[in-house]
């Protein structure tokens, strides 16, 4: 009898923790889908999908964190879509020049500006 229940026991606590090593591999998986949404261009070419993703990534980060594995999952799958959405977007427009590009242009030649940092959104919650 004791062995049926610390078999019961063992199997039950394992289940805890297949959720949080999924969660966490669909993190991973899903960081590297916005990595590659990153590299087509999205922020710049795909602005609503690219913030949908990183939006959603933001929300899951955080649920994940919470060990809230259910929720993560659910806002990954969406942050997956969005960002998938977001690098079809951006190969589809990428031969249209940034929107810096398409205003006028100075008539004068300028000086040479310091390189812009780059643009990131802050963690946390939405």
């Amino acid at each position: 009898m004791r062995r049926f229940a610390f078999i019961t026991i063992l199997i039950l606590g394992l289940g805890g923790c297949y959720a949080g090593t999924k969660a966490t591999v669909k993190l991973t998986q899903t960081e590297q889908k916005m990595n590659a949404a990153r590299a087509a261009g999205a922020p710049e070419r795909a602005i609503y999908a690219w913030t949908m993703a990183d939006e959603y990534m933001k929300k899951a980060r955080d649920e994940w964190g919470r060990s809230d594995y259910e929720s993560a999952e659910a806002l990954l799958k969406k942050a997956e879509h969005w960002a998938a959405e977001a690098v079809s977007i951006a190969r589809a427009n990428g031969d249209v020049p940034p929107q810096e590009a398409l205003q006028d242009a100075p008539s004068a030649p300028s000086a040479p500006s310091a390189p812009e940092e780059p643009q990131t959104s802050p963690q946390g919650v939405w």
